[in-house]
């Protein structure tokens, strides 16, 4: 496991962390001084204030106040991204997108009841149904473009979103649709040139120049592979690599831009273990769970934030994570294995108990 960085976690922050249950996605605030978790199970969203300090100890993450959402709306919040500072918008399974006020931190922080400023339905164009995965990237004009994974029924929505209409919808459509099976993540480049799709089904993540005209028939410019269950999925602030979390494994993978573009079908250069063994056998109840789920980028101080149910919240340094040398397992033997943990899984579940200790 690459070293995790020091992180020193208030009283009430920890209390919400270890009640958060099963977590999903994870986003810093555009400022970098806020953190949004999804509490999958327990419907609720957690915000803590975070800070980076440095010193000839290091560098440490400080974790401080924290607020945590409740509502109705909240339906299995599985991905969120902030608009801005103090808004966040929320994709829920089983439910829609929403957008959320954030209020300030407490500094103990019993559940606030939140009622959503915005609701985001797509309209005929591009009606919301089954949200998993957001991305937001500014447009410059006071608007932003919202990208929306639809897990179950395998289309990626793009809606432009008016901060001075309270991020009302003012275009709605179909972004991506071809080849698409069970889309669980999404970002944008920081640069907003390129988007990649984490696509479950097909084990790879898919990556497309947003500067050409995207269209439901749209191909991808490259693929990611050699990622079994790929979830949450980001750009270095650079744009030279990016960043796969594999709930499969206890393993983030690292991709490199083979030249000025990505192009072409591309394996990683580096798997780097961001769980230790316990956590990861934890969570290891299906061959689809376990490892990283959701994962960000702080671009000003290069940390990385990662979450999975029995590793709340861990951060690193990101230079760790591309200097990783664990050993890159082969494509072929990692996929078989899967398929026969999951086969196990669906006919003998209690066998799987049993071995599941052996399957990464």
């Amino acid at each position: 496991m690459i070293p995790r960085l020091d992180c020193i976690v208030s009283p009430a922050a920890r209390a919400v962390l270890e009640g958060l249950g099963r977590t999903e996605d994870v986003a810093f605030s555009p400022d970098g001084r806020r953190l949004a978790l999804a509490g999958y199970a327990r419907h609720r969203i957690a915000v803590f204030d975070v800070t980076v300090t440095a010193s000839d100890e290091g560098r440490k993450v400080v974790v401080t106040g924290v607020v945590e959402l409740a509502a109705e709306t909240l339906d299995h919040p599985h991905g969120l991204c902030f608009l801005d500072d103090g808004a966040v918008a929320v994709a829920n399974r089983t439910g829609g997108v929403h957008v959320y006020p954030i209020p300030a931190s407490d500094v103990a922080s019993p559940p606030r009841a939140a009622v959503p400023m915005q609701t985001i339905k797509g309209g005929t164009a591009a009606p919301i149904h089954t949200p998993g995965s957001v991305s937001v990237f500014a447009l410059g004009d006071g608007t932003c473009e919202l990208l929306v994974c639809h897990t179950y029924s395998n289309v990626v929505s793009r809606h432009v979103l008016d901060k001075d209409r309270g991020w009302a919808s003012t275009h709605d459509e179909v972004l991506l649709r071809r080849g698409l099976a069970v889309p669980d993540g999404i970002c944008h480049s920081a640069d907003g040139a390129w988007i990649a799709v984490s696509n479950h089904n097909t084990h790879e993540v898919l990556l497309y120049r947003r500067s050409r005209a995207l269209g439901p028939e749209a191909e991808p410019d490259a693929v990611l592979r050699n990622v079994i269950c790929p979830h949450g999925v980001r750009f270095t602030p650079d744009g030279r690599h990016v960043l796969v979390a594999d709930a499969h494994a206890p393993c983030v993978n690292v991709y490199a831009r083979p030249s000025s573009d990505w192009s072409g079908v591309l394996d990683p250069v580096a798997m780097a273990p961001v769980l230790d063994r316990a956590a990861y056998l934890r969570g290891r109840q299906n061959p689809e769970e376990g490892g990283p789920k959701g994962i960000d980028i702080e671009a000003r101080s290069g940390v990385l934030a990662c979450t999975t149910e029995f590793q709340t919240l861990a951060f690193f340094d990101i230079d760790d994570v591309l200097s990783s040398r664990a050993p890159l397992a082969s494509r072929h033997p990692r996929y078989l294995g899967w398929r026969l943990a999951r086969a196990i899984h669906r006919r003998r579940p209690e066998v799987y108990g049993w071995l599941r200790p052996l399957w990464r």
